[in-house]
């Protein structure tokens, strides 16, 4: 009788074992898509640099929303749950200037985001093709930013490139929407990311807030996203 139970207790555990293993699938997985960037401390030194101009000029660009990308491997761990690891690029800047008849003067802060970090996704609710999801992401963040100021006047021109560095965390969520064709998975993704900024430095030089020399500026990538996505399921 004790033999008899466990081997039904076998019987019915196998389908559900069948189907764990079977639901697991490895995937590439590729996005391109635009995001919002808070900025804080590199809008105040825009503001701070362009104050100093010996003349009157203006802000063209002020680090506006700009693309992002990023690409990863995926797997289907369980039925209702996906993980995965991958990179994401993001990148902003502002630009300052002024110009006449005499010469120019302008300033251009470039502004790169290179995160490398792990994600998990829960099927909220789906079928064979059609997948929503919510995600968390958790990244380790590099900023790097190049300042470039150029002064040009009665054929005269000069000019400073100053490059800085900051490594900080972050994290993300959001929302997917997937549909499958057999191997592959187009859908939308929208979520918002908030970023611990790091200080700012060139070489163990901080930059520092040219206002109070005790305070250090940072590059904060908190704000929106939203990406297209590929999904490329691979072949067991």
């Amino acid at each position: 009788m004790r033999k008899a139970i466990i081997l039904t207790l076998m019987l019915m555990c196998a389908p559900a074992s069948l189907t764990l293993v079977s639901a697991q699938q490895n995937g590439i997985t590729a996005s391109l898509g635009g995001a919002t960037y808070r900025m804080d401390d590199l809008k105040y030194l825009q503001g701070y640099i362009l104050e100093s101009y010996p003349v009157e000029g203006s802000i063209v660009s002020s680090f506006p929303p700009y693309a992002t990308a990023s690409f990863g491997l995926l797997r289907q761990w369980f039925p209702m749950v996906k993980i995965g690891a991958g990179y994401t690029y993001s990148s902003t800047g502002g630009k300052s200037d002024y110009s006449d008849y005499s010469g120019t003067i302008y300033t251009i802060m470039v502004a790169r985001s290179h995160r490398l970090g792990v994600f998990v996704s829960y099927s909220l609710f789906g079928n064979d093709h059609l997948d929503f999801s919510l995600f968390g992401r958790v990244d380790a963040n590099i900023t790097s930013l190049d300042i470039t100021s150029v002064i040009s006047a009665g054929g005269y021109s000069n000019g400073l490139i100053n490059k800085y560095r900051s490594v900080s965390p972050n994290g993300s969520a959001g929302l997917e929407l997937m549909y499958r064709f057999s191997d592959l998975a187009i859908g939308i993704d929208a979520g918002y990311l908030v970023d611990l900024p790091g200080e700012l430095s060139e070489d163990g030089n901080e930059l520092s807030d040219p206002a109070d020399s005790r305070r250090v500026l940072t590059a904060d990538w908190t704000g929106w996203r939203a990406n297209l996505k590929a999904v490329f399921w691979l072949k067991e």
